[in-house]
């Protein structure tokens, strides 16, 4: 007599390939056309795609939530080209979601453009002015905004977003500066404009990491942005240089978050922003665990596994909270580089190492996936049995 069994599919976006909702369809997809006809009525998936709030994060909510998608024109973070941003409006709860790799990501940002010590968050500023707006003309009513942090290609603690609202920084001679990084250094004094908002703002924070130091903001993840080794010194110093010059004492500092090269911190710093851990979000939230009792086995996944992934991203949320219950694993992503903990329950598939490149692996993601599939069925077979 076969057991049935319950797997629940919950990946997290493949950055710059294919965001977690497009994943989930293509697990469906391909297990829809290898689990033999025989086996299919013992096994029932459940798919939940996820988000860190990084990259995929307004996809996700439209998803599980059923938002109304806005648009609003903003300027990219290299020039002052506009682009129809979009975000996503929960009319009934008053809650707008917002994503900031979809304001200030990669994929904002032509490779060629990729240096954070010129690139500005100022259309995140842009955004929430137009939605203030919005709220003060009676075209929305929100009362909190829901800003998922992560895949932002900036790294200006968001300074370029208060730039919108006011704030200004001078030098030693009282010569006003363009509020970009590479300026941080010199500024020696910071006008900080006062702001009310009439909704409050949480951050969903991708990675537990601190501002400074060696995990920190620009040390840990500048590099993957564009920065030179001479311009994550710059940058680090010229973050600390803002920060005595906003007057901020060492134990508010020690607990800014580092995601979002600093975005994160500067809601914090500018406008008190809650802040919620991806952890917290994915299990209450999005329900990842409604119907854990019940699972038999979990696939999770991201594009690239590595000592990111261990600072709580989506992929290790999952792995975490489901291998500790003894449910069996598997993480498919792009590329792994990571040394995963000795847990046999943990099973990890490099969609790499059936390409010669990392790009055509990423044009062929459906290919990759049905890869995965084939593999993981083998062991679903055996679970029934």
């Amino acid at each position: 007599m076969k057991n049935k069994i319950n797997v629940l599919v919950a990946p997290n976006s493949f950055k710059e390939c294919a965001d977690s909702v497009e994943l989930v369809k293509l697990f469906e997809i391909s297990f829809d056309k290898i689990l033999k006809s025989n086996i299919k009525p013992y096994v029932d998936f459940i798919y939940k795609p996820i988000s860190d709030g990084g990259d995929g994060f307004l996809e996700v909510c439209k998803y599980h939530f059923g938002l109304e998608k806005l648009h609003f024109e903003i300027s990219n973070p290299h020039n002052n080209e506009k682009f129809l941003c979009p975000v996503g409006y929960w009319e009934e709860k008053k809650l707008l979601f917002i994503e900031s790799a979809e304001v200030l990501g990669f994929k904002k940002i032509p490779e060629e453009f990729r240096n954070p010590m010129v690139l500005s968050s100022k259309g995140m500023g842009e955004l929430l002015l137009q939605i203030l707006d919005g709220c003060e003309n009676g075209l929305i009513d929100i009362e909190k905004i829901l800003i998922g942090i992560g895949g932002t290609g900036t790294n200006d603690l968001g300074l370029g977003m208060m730039e919108v609202f006011g704030l200004e920084l001078y030098d030693k001679e009282n010569n006003k500066l363009e509020v970009i990084p590479k300026n941080f250094e010199l500024a020696q004094k910071i006008v900080v404009p006062e702001i009310q908002l009439p909704f409050k703002i949480e951050t969903i924070i991708d990675v537990q990491n601190p501002l400074l130091g060696n995990k920190g903001a620009i040390k840990a993840f500048a590099r993957q942005k564009g920065a030179k080794e001479e311009d994550i010194i710059h940058l680090e110093k010229g973050f600390q240089n803002i920060l005595k010059e906003l007057e901020l004492d060492n134990e508010f500092i020690s607990k800014l978050s580092g995601a979002g090269g600093g975005l994160a911190a500067g809601f914090k710093i500018f406008f008190n922003a809650e802040e919620m851990y991806a952890t917290d979000f994915i299990k209450n939230n999005l329900n990842i665990n409604s119907e854990s009792s019940i699972y038999n086995l979990v696939i999770t996944g991201e594009g690239k596994f590595d000592f990111q992934s261990q600072m709580n991203k989506g992929s290790m949320i999952i792995a975490n909270e489901f291998t500790k219950k003894n449910i069996p694993v598997f993480i498919v992503c792009g590329e792994a580089n990571v040394n995963l903990p000795d847990d046999e329950n943990i099973r990890v598939i490099e969609l790499a190492e059936y390409f010669d490149t990392t790009e055509e692996s990423i044009k062929n993601i459906d290919l990759g996936i049905e890869i995965a599939c084939k593999q993981i069925i083998k062991f679903i077979t055996k679970l029934i049995e």
